[in-house]
């Protein structure tokens, strides 16, 4: 009985005997479980009004702010941005009244006061499944448009100044953009091509070259970009000894057909960690997890609007101008589809689809028309007159 006490006593001082500070990282509670769920690293940040008086409340407040937009950020992924507004009262309704399901663990990196608001900002693991299944069942799982674009990968990850041969960062953003429903160029038929100069050029950041390897494999999209991560030991309290991970992320979209870039992306940050190899892995990934969120939320939207063309044209004095004009429009080979948007006061406005090419190209053949003058062209618009 004296040794079964004395067993009790050092396992109660086990349990309880290491308590304190409370640690930063909350796990949710939830059985403990070994699974093959798909898990997203993302930063978010929060404001809240502070609550008079009881600070305890007001970091509650601002932690679950700041887990709704972690969340938030996940639901990006698989719902698109007119979505999110139209069906604000069902997803919140759905989605954001379960947050908690939905985060495996998180972190806070800051909270105070920011002017009249308490400011907490998160580092959270986002089920990605969960999400997935949850948006799916309310029927608003987007379907990547323009037809499931085809996506080249191309990230170098150097650390400490080295080239490393396999790219953590590559993996986890090929995987999240496969898991937002697009399909992916094999690595595996990059690989054969490793010793070519242009993949070299277009891992480097060459748009140009990107576009042609892109093509070549059939991509309508390459993903190109590098990670740089340095190491160094820290030597300040309470992280003394440990490693510092800090890491650039600079990536950027281009559309094969014509090299244009459709959106850039970029992120700094830095993580500790008892190692330089886990901590250049811990950065990379945190990096990387939030790039292919935004990345999978944003390429199919972007992809569409850079094929469509707002285009401006007077003046055309009647109905029957405007239709032959359109039928003009018809006849350029980039051409998918013409729609008249508006007619007024001798201005009209046509939504053109092209299946290649840039506003800028569309343009210059416009002019090769018969009285048809550019005055202007931006992002994707275009303004142009009908000269006499």
């Amino acid at each position: 009985m004296r040794k079964f006490l004395i067993i009790t006593a050092i396992l109660t001082l086990l349990l309880y005997g290491c308590g304190g500070t409370r640690q930063e990282i909350r796990m949710n509670d939830l059985p403990a479980q070994q699974d093959n769920e798909k898990y997203v690293e993302v930063d978010a940040e929060a404001e809240v009004v502070p609550v008079p008086e009881n600070e305890l409340v007001t970091k509650r407040n601002g932690v679950d702010a700041a887990k709704k937009m972690a969340v938030e950020k996940a639901v990006g992924v698989y719902v698109t941005g007119q979505q999110m507004i139209s069906k604000s009262l069902l997803i919140s309704e759905k989605i954001f009244s379960k947050t908690t399901g939905y985060i495996k663990d998180y972190k806070v990196t800051s909270e105070g006061m920011s002017g009249l608001f308490w400011k907490t900002g998160i580092h959270a693991k986002i089920r990605m499944g969960n999400i997935k299944n949850d948006i799916d069942a309310l029927d608003l799982l987007i379907k990547t448009t323009a037809g499931n674009p085809r996506v080249m990968v191309l990230i170098n990850e150097v650390v400490d100044g080295t080239a490393q041969s396999t790219g953590s960062a590559e993996t986890l953003i090929s995987g999240t953009l496969l898991d937002g429903g697009y399909k992916l160029v094999d690595q595996s038929q990059l690989e054969q091509i490793n010793a070519e100069d242009a993949l070299k050029a277009a891992a480097a950041g060459d748009e140009k070259a990107a576009a042609k390897i892109g093509k070549r494999f059939g991509a309508d999209v390459a993903v190109i970009g590098k990670i740089t991560i340095s190491t160094r030991t820290m030597d300040a309290e309470p992280y003394k000894g440990w490693i510092s991970g800090t890491a650039e992320l600079n990536i950027k979209v281009v559309k094969t057909t014509n090299g244009d870039v459709l959106m850039v992306y970029s992120k700094r940050g830095n993580v500790p960690d008892i190692s330089k190899e886990g901590a250049a892995a811990s950065i990379s990934k945190r990096l990387s997890s939030g790039a292919g969120m935004e990345l999978a939320a944003s390429i199919g939207p972007k992809l569409v609007e850079s094929n469509f063309i707002k285009l401006l044209v007077s003046p055309l004095p009647d109905l029957n101008a405007l239709e032959k004009f359109k039928k003009f429009l018809k006849t350029f080979e980039s051409v998918t589809d013409v729609a008249v948007r508006s007619f007024d006061e001798g201005t009209g406005e046509f939504e053109v689809e092209l299946t290649y090419g840039s506003a800028n190209d569309f343009a210059a053949k416009l002019e090769t028309g018969k009285g048809v003058k550019v005055k202007e062209v931006s992002g994707h618009a275009i303004t142009a007159i009908m000269e006499k």
